[in-house]
């Protein structure tokens, strides 16, 4: 038997990465170190929000109980009959309250209903939610003519920019000055409003920026 027939087996002999691994995946020590830091900065920012969450509910509870006892010795020195209309008029607020509640949810309703309605995201409710449902309708309009005067706006550019087709160089060519399509000007509003505007002149400048990977595209 010779010695490399004696040497012990795996010791010594250059280890292949990829064999016997899996899935595993392996990093360097600064690496490493960076996921560590990462992952610890995470794991602290969640531990102070959920510290500062417990001491803000534990002040709100704390104040409900200071409440409650102000509440309780103040009823002791009340007679029978002025007790009961203050307990009365402890449920009439909180009914009150409930209503409050229940109104507010049926108005999100309604006015998921007119986002839906309209096409616009749901993302919305808490800039266009009014107390009623005209108010509602009033800021949904107020949102319409802002989005159409922009999107106006930036056919107008466009435009201009369509007027005068410009290569790379300067030159007249196939391209677009501001194409949105282009890699180095993308923009998908923009394209959105070309397209909805003038579809065939979407096509032509998609044409010359032959853009890759998702993009908007005339109808």
């Amino acid at each position: 038997m010779t010695d490399e027939d004696k040497q012990p087996q795996g010791q010594g002999q250059p280890t292949n990465p990829d064999q016997g691994n899996g899935d595993k995946v392996t990093f360097t020590d600064e690496q490493q170190s960076v996921i560590d830091n990462l992952i610890n900065n995470k794991i602290a920012k969640l531990n102070e929000k959920h510290a500062a969450d417990l001491k803000n509910r534990q002040a709100e509870w704390e104040q409900e109980k200071a409440q409650a006892v102000k509440t309780a010795e103040k009823r002791a020195k009340m007679t029978a009959d002025e007790r009961a209309k203050a307990e009365a008029a402890d449920r009439e607020k909180s009914l009150d309250q409930q209503r409050a509640q229940l109104n507010r949810k049926m108005q999100e309703l309604t006015t998921k209903s007119m986002l839906m309605d309209r096409g616009i995201s749901a993302d919305m409710l808490p800039l266009v939610m009014g107390a009623t449902d005209d108010e509602t309708t009033q800021n949904l309009d107020q949102l319409e003519k802002y989005v159409s005067q922009q999107v106006q706006k930036a056919k107008d550019e466009l435009m201009a920019g369509h007027q005068n087709p410009v290569n790379g160089s300067g030159n007249r060519g196939n391209s677009f000055a501001d194409n949105p399509w282009a890699k180095e000007s993308f923009n998908l509003s923009k394209q959105n409003a070309i397209a909805m505007t003038d579809p065939e002149m979407a096509r032509q400048m998609i044409a010359a920026a032959k853009p890759t990977g998702y993009y908007v595209q005339p109808s």
